[in-house]
């Protein structure tokens, strides 16, 4: 019973000190709470006084002086300040409280380092910066070091933001960082509470507010100050005005008149310009149209006026305007030159000179344009333009002189052009104000000089050729012609002397006639026979050495027509040879048969070209030599060589005749003798039927022989028949294709592709069969591993073309060249059996159709045969 007493006690005991300890922690809240009720009130009663003092006072250094003061009290801090911004990057501490022992900044000035620019944007952001340490704080060592000297060791800087204040540069409203309020601790480091931080950017709202009224003040008091001097000015100048106005009064009817005879004055100057005159409206309208303007462009006075211009100001200028909308800005333009139309719609070249036409309050309200005609002047100056051209570029040398000539000198020189330079070597400034005399010498004939003189003195041209001297001493043959120039009136001004350098003509004159000399000689002592053809055939020179070769004089043949002496079956293309001047090339070289003196044949060769002498006359010179000996002898060495040809021929055909005969003859032959000698063979159907087999393809490759020898050989005699008729050829290919695969067994594959549009074409159909024939059985005789042969025809715009390919043994480079001569056969044929006959057949057939074959092949990869045939 003791021990639960006990225990009730102790629970009792224990409940009271939770309830005490729960109590005294609720008290410890509230006086917290309490206090901090306190100083948030003690903060809206200090923002509350400012604010106050700021709406109650216009003296803003009395708001800022307090405004320091009672936040130093506020938060007990050793120094706080404002620290001006100045547009220059300085600062300086305007106003400031400050306790002792620590230095006062206020006045100072301190540079842009101490605030730099990159800072400038983040405090303009409203943004504040609380420094607990300035030792252990992340700030620049040279910041930290500059405050230490004011023995700062913790900082609290809010910015001071104008957040309407007017740009200097921009209309704009945009956020100004006028200055700061800085909050110092001096003698301990100072860890600041967020309310603190909190004031602080309320006070330095209620300073920003304080600095904008104070603006707003002084501004308006400068205004005031304006306003009152300047309606003690207008008073001023309204009495001034008074006194004057009558006087003005008088003078505005004295202008008038003078206004009145100066328009009466410009109309008629108007009315009177030699030029084009018009105004127009801002909308473009015709306002003025002078007489000039009517007579330039076609349209009168009252077709234009109060209408759109009809000459237009539509020309797009650089900066994207028209001409027109450029004058209305206010632009002038002087001397532009355009092109335009008349009514009648005839181009006109004019010079527009336009300005804008201000009123009386200086707005633009039209525009004045002057305007030239320059289509005469244009095409003046073209012309002397093309004359300057070539006066200054041409190769002959222009000397003008004067007219009259200077007593005791001549004719003195006031112009030369470049070519004179050239030719003589003389400088202008070296021969203007001498005479012509300065070029004459020794060697000058005296004769020519005289024809001048006389030409000179009755005012003609005339033209000389003389030696004259160059600046070098150096003699030259002067070709010139003195031409008189005379002005609109008739009166001769000056002398024009075209002078041309003819040393090289008069050297390559006496060259000529050397060479004509020499080459004479040569003609005249030559073996060859040179004549001169008339178009007609008549003969107008020949050589002397037609005596030796012909038998003829000189005299029996001049005039005489050479179709006299040409043999009668030669004639036609001999003339047409001889005398054929539609090419200018020289021709190649023709043979004819001419009639000797003693009237046996002889064989010229002769070559032609045209020629055209001094009379213009367009004739032909023929080059003849005598070839009967060696046509004779030619002759005599081709049968030889064809003789030794054939021979040949007839060997290698013989001897590959009989051995491809022998071949098929004795397979024939065993065959039959197996079926006579053994009756056991005979009554085997299968063996009867294979021996019989044998015997049948003997006997077909004797008949294709025999055919390829008798095609090859009607083909060298003229003799194979070509009958053309239109073939269905892709259809005639497949069924063809279906065919040989038949006869190739599965050894060889055989695919066949069309391409292009499938047309009917014109073709020998037995010609077409052995040229197929020959080149897909060579394809797979010589393809003995088997593989894939391809036919390809392509339908083309102006042929077709088959395209045979194998994948075969290939021919060897050497033997590509004897491909279509007969009985020639590859060395890498081996045991493969053939007679050297199949692709000359081919051949034969292509040339007949017109067409070409072609052959590509490589060792080893295969040939590719490709025959084209004209549609």
């Amino acid at each position: 019973m003791t021990s639960l007493y006990v225990i009730g006690i102790c629970l009792n005991f224990l409940v009271v000190l939770i309830g005490y300890f729960f109590w005294s922690k609720e008290g410890i809240r509230r006086l917290q709470t309490e206090k901090l009720l306190r100083k948030q009130s003690d903060r809206e009663r200090l923002v509350t006084q400012i604010a106050h003092q700021i709406r109650q006072s216009l003296n803003l250094d009395q708001v800022l002086a307090t405004t320091v003061k009672e936040v130093q009290l506020f938060l007990q801090a050793d120094r706080v300040l404002i620290y001006r911004l100045w547009d220059d990057g300085t600062g300086s501490a305007i106003h400031e409280t400050v306790l002792s022992p620590y230095p006062s900044i206020l006045g100072q000035v301190f540079p842009e380092e101490v605030f730099p620019k990159q800072y400038h944007q983040a405090y303009s952001l409203g943004k504040a910066r609380s420094i607990g340490n300035i030792e252990q704080a992340d700030i620049e060592s040279c910041l930290a070091d500059f405050v230490k000297q004011f023995g700062v060791q913790a900082k609290l800087v809010v910015p001071i933001i104008q957040e309407n204040r007017q740009s200097e540069h921009s209309q704009n409203s945009q956020p100004y960082l006028w200055g700061l309020l800085i909050a110092h601790q001096c003698d301990r480091p100072r860890q600041w509470e967020n309310w603190e931080v909190e004031l602080m950017k309320q006070l330095a709202t209620q300073v920003a507010i304080a600095i904008q009224q104070s603006e707003l003040y002084r501004q308006l008091q400068h205004l005031n100050t304006q306003l009152e001097e300047r309606v003690q000015q207008r008073t001023t100048e309204l009495a001034t005005a008074n006194l004057s106005l009558r006087a003005e009064i008088s003078e505005r009817q004295r202008t008038e008149i003078a206004l009145r005879h100066t328009n009466e004055t410009l109309q008629a100057l108007v009315s009177a310009s030699p030029r084009a005159i018009f105004m127009l409206d801002l909308e473009g309208k015709v306002k003025i149209w002078n007489p000039t303007a009517e007579q330039m462009f076609g349209w009168t006075e009252a077709e234009v006026i109060d209408r759109p211009c009809p000459i237009l100001l539509d020309d797009r200028l650089e900066d994207l305007t028209t001409l027109q909308s450029s004058l209305l800005q206010g632009k002038t333009y002087t001397r532009v030159e355009m092109t335009r139309q008349r009514k009648d719609g005839s181009a006109i070249d004019i010079v527009f000179s336009a300005a804008p036409l201000p009123d009386n309050h200086g707005q633009i309200n039209g525009i004045v344009a002057v305007v030239a005609d320059i289509t005469e002047q244009k095409l003046q100056a073209a012309q002397v333009r093309l004359l300057q051209s070539v006066v200054v570029n041409t190769n002959d040398a222009i000397i003008v002189t004067e007219a009259e000539p200077t007593e005791g000198l001549g004719h003195r020189i006031i112009y030369v052009n470049e070519a004179f330079t050239s030719i003589t070597g003389y400088q202008p400034h070296e021969v203007l104000g001498q005479t012509p005399k300065i070029l004459q010498g020794v060697k000058t004939c005296q004769a020519e000089l005289q024809k001048v003189r006389q030409a000179l003195s009755i005012w003609e041209s005339v033209t000389v050729e003389v030696i004259n001297y160059r600046k070098d001493g150096s003699e030259f043959w002067n070709e010139f012609s003195l031409v008189p120039v005379a002005d609109a009136k008739g009166w001769y001004t000056h002398w024009i002397a075209v002078q041309r350098d003819t040393t090289e003509r008069k050297k390559v004159e006496q060259a000529l006639r050397q060479s004509e000399e020499r080459f004479r000689s040569l003609i005249e002592n030559a073996l060859d026979i040179i004549m001169i053809l008339e178009i007609n055939g008549t003969i107008s020179y020949v050589s002397p050495s037609v005596v030796k070769v012909l038998g003829y004089g000189v005299t029996d043949l001049v005039g005489a027509n050479i179709q006299a002496f040409i043999h009668g079956d030669d004639w036609v293309l001999a003339i047409e040879r001889l005398t054929n001047i539609a090419s200018q090339e020289l021709q190649l070289p023709i043979e004819f048969r001419h009639r000797h003196q003693d009237g046996t044949w002889r064989i010229l060769e002769a070559i032609s070209q045209p020629f055209v002498d001094s009379t213009d006359v367009m004739q032909m010179m023929v080059n003849a030599r005598d070839i009967t000996e060696r046509k004779r002898l030619d002759e005599i060495r081709l049968a030889l060589e064809r003789e030794k040809e054939l021979s040949a021929l007839k060997t290698r055909f013989f001897s590959m005749a009989s051995h491809e005969f022998r071949t098929p003859l004795s397979t024939a032959l065993a065959a039959a003798q197996v079926l006579e000698n053994s009756q056991q063979e005979w009554d085997n159907t299968e063996k009867r039927l294979r021996n019989l087999h044998r015997i049948q393809d003997a006997v077909r490759n004797m008949v294709q022989l025999l055919d390829d020898i008798l095609t090859i050989n009607r083909a060298e005699t003229g003799k194979l028949a070509f009958n053309p008729k239109p073939i269905a050829l892709e259809a005639y290919c497949r069924h063809f294709m279906e065919e040989m695969q038949l006869n190739a067994g599965n050894q060889h594959q055989l695919t066949f592709n069309c391409h292009g549009k499938s047309q009917h074409v014109c073709l020998d159909e037995k010609l077409l069969r052995s040229m197929l024939s020959n080149l897909l059985s060579n394809a797979i005789k010589y393809s003995p591993q088997g593989g894939n042969i391809s036919l390809s025809l392509e339908f083309e715009l102006e042929h077709l073309s088959l395209e045979v390919q194998d994948q075969g043994i290939g021919i060897l480079l050497e033997d590509q060249k004897q491909l279509f001569e007969p009985f020639h056969r590859g060395k890498n044929v081996k045991t493969i059996s053939g007679t050297g006959l199949g692709l000359v057949v081919v051949k034969k057939c292509v040339d007949l159709h017109q067409g070409k074959i072609s052959i590509q092949s490589a060792v080893g990869l295969g040939t590719t045969c490709i025959v084209t045939i004209p549609l």
